[in-house]
């Protein structure tokens, strides 16, 4: 009788002690480590940051002007539309030579 008592204990002493190892763990790995939930919330903000400058710069590619030259000056916006949007005046004709 004592003897299933004895084992008892050990497990409840065992169970224990696995469990505040466990939980000691996790504090290690969500607060003290270098893999921490703030540097992955970071990380993760910084390469969202990223991908939203390379689609901004991808845009910009075949743009030569901005926007804010194009409304400041009209000769340049006239300029624009004729080369990169292929518009004409209607009294004139617009040949357009694709290279292949």
């Amino acid at each position: 009788m004592e003897e299933k008592g004895r084992n008892r204990n050990r497990f409840r002493m065992f169970a224990a002690l696995y469990a505040a190892t466990f939980i000691l763990f996790l504090v290690y790995l969500l607060f003290l480590s270098d893999h921490t939930l703030g540097t992955h919330r970071a990380l993760n903000r910084k390469i969202s940051n990223l991908e939203e400058r390379i689609t901004n710069t991808k845009n910009q590619i075949g743009n030569i002007y901005t926007y804010e030259q194009l409304s400041s000056d009209s000769a340049l916006l006239e300029k624009y539309g004729r080369e990169q949007m292929n518009m004409h005046r209607p009294e004139e004709d617009v040949f357009v030579i694709i290279h292949e």
